[in-house]
């Protein structure tokens, strides 16, 4: 019983460790643009992200976990062994975690769930061998390395190049502004929406049918389209550069759109630190290997709270990078960067994709940096953050495997 207690603890501690280095990573997926665009300050941006975090963690978070039922190992494996599928798993989590934690200190945005994977990978090798690892999702985790960034490169690059044909490139911007904005608005409420909605809330047990999801999510866009256009319609023009005020008046939406995918990141990412540890609990205290895992609450508002935690500690360093050193960011391109990336992870969850959000946002950021040509990115940035993903998934398996064998020797 002392060992199982011991086990426990160190569970919630590696969960809650995890949960703050996947919120000092993964903040940027959301908020560096609105920072680098100047639409809010690092404190306002880790603020909204933070709250954004937390509710998306408790309200929508994972009540079911599907880490044991969906992983890269079928637990079954471990039938009548299930300590070492708990060291495992336990492994896996600390194991992702050390190697976030490693990328943000040198300010690097590496995916969480390709950690987590990697760290699976490296115990299952050792574990139950190479026959027992499932290898046609790390083979959709290979594809979605080139699928996921290169779609939302191609998405964002249009949507910018839209708004600088018909805003940017005109002789009346504001009036452009005014007569097409309310279109992106409207935009916006529909796709986030319905990103939310169709998928995020299966955790609340709501399963909504896609009919169902895409009126809710046009009346959204519907309310979106006249909200923006009262807000634009109330602008008065000033005595200054046009192309200025059109960048001032583009703010508030990518604010809205920043906040949207601060939620939706605490409601699906929370998953990535909780999941495995509530798989642990249930495991340890039941000795028994079961399919689904129900989260309790504590243990979403613990992993909302970490997630929290990470940004206001960790979170301007990787927003630094993503933000600032890619390539230049306005607030008309940050927003075709963020509506691109909610169109994105809509777009490659309905086809089963395991899509990195960390992916998608930094290919979202490339593209629009595309549309002024290829000098305007930052080709040695984009060589390191490549070179990160490439090494996350051995990273965190060799960590796992370190930690695994650690873990063995010290209870079994």
């Amino acid at each position: 019983m002392h060992t199982y207690v011991i086990i426990l603890i160190i569970a919630v501690c590696v969960g809650l460790y995890s949960a703050i280095n996947i919120g000092a990573n993964d903040v940027a997926n959301s908020m560096a643009t609105s920072v680098a665009s100047g639409a809010l300050t690092i404190k306002k941006a880790v603020f909204v992200a933070a709250l954004g975090n937390i509710i998306g963690a408790v309200l929508v978070g994972s009540h079911v976990a599907n880490t044991v039922r969906k992983g890269l190992i079928d637990p079954m494996q471990f039938e009548g062994a299930s300590q070492y599928f708990v060291y495992g798993m336990l492994s896996s989590v600390l194991a992702a975690a050390l190697w976030v934690n490693i990328a943000t200190h040198f300010k690097l945005p590496v995916s969480t769930t390709h950690s987590i994977i990697g760290g699976v990978l490296g115990f299952g090798l050792v574990s139950v061998g190479i026959g027992g690892i499932k290898w046609i999702v790390v083979l959709y985790v290979v594809l979605s390395w080139i699928i996921s960034p290169v779609f939302g490169a191609v998405i964002s690059y249009f949507i910018f190049i839209i708004i600088k044909k018909f805003i940017l490139s005109s002789t009346e911007p504001i009036k452009q502004t005014k007569k097409i904005g309310p279109y992106f608005s409207g935009l916006v409420g529909f796709f986030i929406t319905l990103a939310i909605i169709y998928k995020g809330l299966e955790n609340l047990h709501l399963h909504l049918p896609l009919w169902e999801s895409l009126v809710i999510s046009f009346v959204v866009g519907l309310g979106g389209y006249w909200g923006g256009k009262i807000i634009l319609k109330k602008y008065k023009e000033k005595k200054e550069d046009p192309y200025s005020q059109v960048e001032r008046m583009a703010c508030p939406l990518q604010v809205l759109s920043a906040s949207f995918e601060s939620f939706s990141h605490g409601a699906n990412d929370v998953a990535n630190a909780i999941g495995p540890v509530a798989a642990i609990v249930v495991i340890v205290q039941s000795h028994e290997m079961g399919t689904q895992v129900s989260i309790p609450f504590w243990l979403l508002l613990l992993g909302g709270l970490g997630l929290a935690f990470g940004i206001y500690t960790w979170g301007y360093k990787v927003m630094e990078t993503v933000g600032k050193k890619i390539t230049s960011i306005t607030p008309t391109r940050g927003f075709s960067a963020e509506f691109g990336a909610a169109f994105t992870v809509l777009i490659c969850s309905r086809l089963g994709m395991p899509v990195s959000t960390t992916h998608v946002s930094i290919g979202n950021i490339m593209g629009v940096g595309l549309a002024r040509g290829i000098s305007a990115l930052n080709l040695n940035v984009i060589k390191r953050i490549f070179t990160a993903w490439v090494i996350s998934v051995p990273a965190a398996g060799v960590f796992s495997i370190i930690i695994y064998f650690i873990l063995i020797f010290i209870f079994v």
